[in-house]
């Protein structure tokens, strides 16, 4: 019996370079991005507002990009998860000590 392996499982999505939860951040980084030229574009004028948006959607995704990398996937979600909470609560590691 022959059983087909797929080698994608193991990997997560990708998108132009930017993996798994970081498209959610990108997705929301994109839309204020948009907004904002929207506004510069409607006060200053179109061609100045398609100008801010190229030069900041290239600084976006850059900014995303060296998060990315100096961030994991884990530690994206324990931070976005944190944001939520009380200031009381403190977030750590699941890291045992022994009880002397």
């Amino acid at each position: 019996m022959k059983v087909r392996v797929y080698r994608n499982l193991d990997r997560p999505f990708c998108l132009f370079g930017i993996k798994g939860s970081f498209i959610a951040v990108a997705g929301a980084l994109a839309l204020c991005i948009i907004i904002v030229s929207l506004v510069v574009g409607s006060v200053a004028g179109s061609i100045i507002g398609l100008a801010v948006a190229a030069v900041l959607l290239a600084v976006g995704y850059l900014a995303i990009t060296e998060i990315q990398h100096r961030l994991g996937n884990k530690a994206l979600r324990r931070k976005m998860t944190g944001l939520g909470l009380p200031k009381f609560v403190i977030i750590r590691n699941k890291v045992w000590r022994r009880l002397m």
